[in-house]
């Protein structure tokens, strides 16, 4: 008797969605991929994500007609590496770029869903309501009434998953919690010597830490190059975010300033805290007015903790955010939902579907794999936060920083050339 064909059934077209859509693609593996947005223009492409080692965190399991990741890079058109800097209260200056030993890139999130969505047929404004399991399958309903069913259901839809709150035991094995860290954070557009400034302070990112604070500012993406016809960059504009953090263990408090102050009050205060900094930091909060805040968004983070059980899944399996709510430090996220994907690629590539035992067992062991891995990165990750303010070294996109003496010169900005 032939084995059950295997069917998968993704809900969430994000980062780790789409990743584990192409991997079965690849492996001629029949799924479908829903997506509760009503479109890929509705919801911000995001922020940009530090990916290191891609060729072997995931590329190479991709199918060979996607765009390469390179064309992702938010540093494209420029011929610059990625790079991120920090500069800690010591005085010690840290860096991590791209390049031989530390191969890594920021990458647009925006332009990576694209890339990742190519010859994807996902099926978009479907919000699940209903997940359960009924003999051999496991279905999923979504608002209206539809009703899909598979061999399993993956629960891809972040930290607030609606697919978890299906499992038996979901909110209580991973409970979300309010990161302790007191949060401002805006956008703001730089042009010309501005843009080159923070290109120099850092290309893709840099942290720089002050005595209660620590401002983190990254460049999202470059919105107007003109160059000759030689290359070299005659007139530029860049979009930056920045995020001023500090740790606070009462920022869960109802009463806490994050969720009294008006956003008025909280520029004026963020734009005092940095008055302590270098002028090349502070420009991009004292370039910030109130409407590039981005107080109903930052205000809060959140990651989890694991509760005293395991995971109770079968046919109903979850990865990212969705297993394991990451804490907003390091920027492992992304890499980590990456992680989760392939593993499970490579699980569902292999497993035996027709033994029903074998096949549940096959998955909830690659379930209690992937919260066991996540929880201890979340750990590393909120250590992570609190030791970059007691000056040890960090971590960033997977290497440790190194020590530099001084930050070089930006050198003249050209556009890179197609290899």
């Amino acid at each position: 008797m032939a084995s059950p064909k295997l069917h998968v059934i993704i809900i969430g077209a994000g980062i780790s969605g789409l990743v584990l859509a192409q991997c079965l693609r690849k492996q001629d593996i029949s799924f479908e991929i829903f997506e509760r947005d009503e479109g890929p223009g509705v919801r911000k492409g995001g922020y940009c994500l530090g990916l290191h080692d891609p060729e072997n965190l995931f590329v190479k399991y991709l199918p060979g007609d996607l765009p390469a990741l390179s064309s992702t890079c938010h540093l494209v058109p420029l011929d610059l590496p990625s790079q991120l800097i920090t500069y800690l209260p010591n005085g010690m200056t840290l860096k991590v770029e791209d390049g031989e030993g530390t191969p890594c890139v920021r990458v647009s999130r925006a332009r990576l869903r694209e890339m990742l969505a190519a010859h994807l047929k996902i099926k978009w404004g479907r919000k699940a309501v209903g997940v359960w399991e009924e003999g051999e399958e496991a279905c999923v309903r979504f608002e209206g009434g539809e009703v899909v069913k598979g061999s399993l259901v993956v629960g891809c839809d972040g930290i607030f998953s609606s697919v978890r709150k299906h499992i038996p035991n979901g909110p209580e094995c991973i409970q979300l919690r309010q990161f302790p860290a007191a949060v401002v954070a805006g956008d703001v557009e730089l042009e010309g010597e501005e843009v080159k400034r923070q290109l120099r302070n850092g290309h893709s990112a840099y942290v720089a830490i002050g005595r209660r604070w620590g401002l983190f500012v990254g460049l999202n993406k470059l919105t107007h190059i003109k160059a000759d016809g030689r290359g070299n960059v005659e007139e530029i504009k860049g979009e930056y975010y920045w995020i001023m953090s500090q740790y606070d263990k009462d920022v869960a408090d109802e009463n806490h300033w994050t969720r009294t102050m008006t956003d008025e009050e909280k520029l004026a205060m963020v734009k005092d805290e940095v008055k302590e900094m270098r002028e090349e930091f502070k420009v991009v909060i004292e370039k910030t007015d109130v409407e590039g805040l981005k107080s109903s968004a930052w205000s809060m983070w959140y990651d989890a903790v694991k509760g005293t059980e395991h995971l109770e899944t079968s046919r109903i399996v979850l990865i990212g955010d969705a297993a394991h709510p990451m804490t907003p430090a390091r920027g492992e996220g992304a890499v980590v939902a990456i992680r989760d994907a392939i593993q499970l690629s490579k699980v569902l590539g292999t497993i035996n579907t027709a033994d029903e035992t074998s096949f549940k067992m096959t998955l909830q062991g690659f379930q209690q794999d992937v919260v066991m891995k996540g929880f201890e990165a979340i750990q590393g990750a909120r250590e992570a936060f609190e030791g970059v303010f007691q000056n040890k070294t960090p971590m960033a996109w997977g290497w440790e920083m190194v020590p530099i003496q001084e930050v070089s010169p930006l050198p003249s900005l050209k556009l890179k050339t197609a290899s």
